[in-house]
């Protein structure tokens, strides 16, 4: 399911599929449209309330059937197996590799309780607070894909590569990795003793490599080594063949696998475009589907051997801002704020959420999700006021003449990049620029390849505005401040706020989780402050499956069990 090590970009279809947006509020006066916000919000936040964190059928291991095959989706074909280099920081390449066993350490319970995984750690303890020091033992019958085993070595190895002293390395992240003082092989090549430079609250995270030392020995291996070359399996399953050109990707019993054997025989991933991901579902020719507009909902529903299951949701989407896109324009967080208090966020919301038969929650903290412990509205109430927008637009300058606004001879002028095909992005783009322009903004969208959309434009941040979706982790804390720090890889606004440093260092050290929590909605006010990401709405998630299936499905926090996914008879 969801990454513990980062926070995923979602492809084009975790923001979700086709969805006509609805004029909402164009005939209502600003008091009418207020009092139905307050009125969405809070059934919204009962109905969020109502959802379970799990929504799939459970089967006990020993009562599933051995044997079958299930065919799983995918958007695209992974361009990067290595998820800790930034061009495998995909979604969809997760969904894969985690049946293989990336990532697969670390596993989530319902509730969102993290426990190490003893397939792979034995025990993992904290030995000391100050220095901070950890002692890990691994499983020593763990082995890579070449029959390797996984040993200390390996996460030293990953440890260098990742820690940012060698910037040629193209990680994700450093988070985490930079903190750790020194890794040390303790008892034997399964046990070690990891020190931390400075304290580091999620230090759960770091107790296992992910990748073999080859990988991670040289910036090469690294960041193109598994370009094309799938990651060495470490679970129950392993690469049984490739089809790139046809985009089938098929998983099979990995019979190196030493823990209890998995009783699904294939899983087969197949690429299907997201508009015709529902047809394909209704077909029977793929057996799950993510629903995200009410035409899918009805596909999927109209399906006689399918259920619909919902739970609360980790996904998010936004308006992302590049500050020194638009000609220097966007640079002013004046002229943030105007776009921020300019969009009718509630619109977008009802259009694309309220079809699906679920709740509408304005996402509002760049942390916590709705409904997780710790969330608050970090903006004190950022509600649609073009009136309040076009205020601030004043005072800064930007005067209107005839229908666009102007200062100091430029226009106030960007594009929305969207990819091509994908109606959940181009109609959030229609909303803002219908309601951007009615105030002065001169908006137009641009659309883009779909397969080019993350790696030509947002990556190397070639864009004015986009607007994708964001997966959440089981470690809000540790994952979520990385979007936003100055030099991360994943700061695709050009936003350098120093003072985000400052308080992720103590955010990241504080043992007490109120007080932790207390440092994280501080950290959300501040990217808050900057508006220089726009939050819409927390998609909850919503899933098709195939009836028989069992262990697998919807789930918020709840780790997949490949070894206990199956078809019941």
């Amino acid at each position: 399911m969801f990454s513990t090590r980062r926070t995923f970009l979602a492809g084009t279809g975790a923001a979700g599929s086709a969805a006509l947006l609805a004029a909402c509020g164009g005939q209502q006066t600003a008091e009418e449209q207020a009092s139905q916000a307050a009125a969405d919000n809070e059934k919204a936040a009962e109905q969020q309330s109502e959802l379970p964190n799990t929504a799939w059928e459970r089967l006990e291991y020993d009562q599933v059937p051995d044997g079958g095959t299930i065919t799983v989706s995918i958007l695209q074909y992974p361009v990067n197996w290595n998820q800790s280099q930034i061009d495998g920081n995909n979604a969809d390449t997760a969904a894969v590799t985690n049946p293989m066993g990336y990532d697969q350490a670390l596993r989530g319970d319902e509730t969102g309780k993290v426990t190490p995984n003893p397939d792979y750690i034995e025990s993992a303890e904290l030995i000391s607070e100050d220095p901070q020091k950890v002692k890990v033992v691994f499983n020593m019958k763990a082995v890579w894909g070449d029959g390797k085993p996984i040993v200390v070595a390996d996460l030293i190895s990953q440890w260098k590569a990742c820690n940012g002293t060698n910037k040629e390395f193209n990680v994700v992240s450093t988070e985490g990795w930079s903190s750790i003082k020194n890794i040390v092989q303790t008892d034997d090549e399964y046990t070690c003793e990891i020190e931390y430079a400075k304290k580091y609250a999620d230090w759960i995270i770091y107790t296992y490599p992910t990748l073999p030392a080859a990988t991670t020995a040289t910036p090469q291996a690294f960041n193109t080594g598994h370009a094309e070359q799938p990651v060495p399996a470490s679970g129950p399953f392993k690469i049984g063949s490739l089809d790139k050109n046809g985009g089938v990707i098929t998983l099979v019993r990995n019979e190196k696998w030493w823990g209890r054997a998995p009783k699904l025989e294939q899983i087969v991933f197949r690429v299907v475009d997201q508009t015709t991901q529902p047809q394909s579902f209704a077909n029977g020719e793929i057996d799950v589907v993510e629903i995200a507009t009410g035409d899918v909902l009805s596909l999927a529903k109209g399906r006689q051997d399918a259920t619909i299951q919902r739970t609360n949701g980790l996904t998010w989407t936004h308006l992302t801002i590049n500050t020194q896109g638009a000609d220097g324009a966007l640079g002013d967080v004046k002229v943030r704020e105007a776009i921020a208090r300019g969009i009718d966020r509630d619109a977008i919301g009802r259009a694309v959420v309220g079809p699906l038969e679920a709740p509408i929650v304005l996402q509002n903290n760049f942390i916590f999700m709705p409904g997780q412990e710790g969330w608050e509205d970090s903006f004190g109430g950022l509600e649609y006021d073009p009136e309040a927008a076009k205020k601030i637009l004043d005072d800064a300058g930007w005067a209107l003449n005839g229908d666009v606004r102007e200062k100091d001879g430029k226009q106030l002028a960007f594009s929305v990049i969207v990819p091509a095909d994908t109606k959940s992005n181009s109609d959030r783009a229609r909303q803002v620029m219908t309601n951007l322009n009615a105030i002065g903004f001169k908006v137009d969208m641009q659309e883009v390849p779909s397969d080019a959309y993350f790696n030509e434009y947002i990556s190397p941040k070639q864009f004015d505005v986009v607007t994708f979706s964001w997966v959440g982790t089981l470690f809000p804390i540790q994952s979520g401040p990385n979007k936003f720090m100055p030099e991360s890889e994943q700061n695709y606004t050009n936003l350098k706020d120093e003072k985000l440093v400052e308080i992720n260092g103590r955010l990241q050290q504080e043992f007490d989780q109120a007080k932790r929590i207390e440092i994280a909605n501080e950290f959300s006010k501040q990217v808050a402050s900057s508006f220089n990401v726009i939050p819409f709405y927390a998609t909850p998630i919503i899933v098709g499956v195939k009836k028989g299936i069992v262990n697998y499905g919807a789930s918020q926090f709840e780790s997949v069990d490949w070894t206990a996914v199956g078809i019941k008879a």
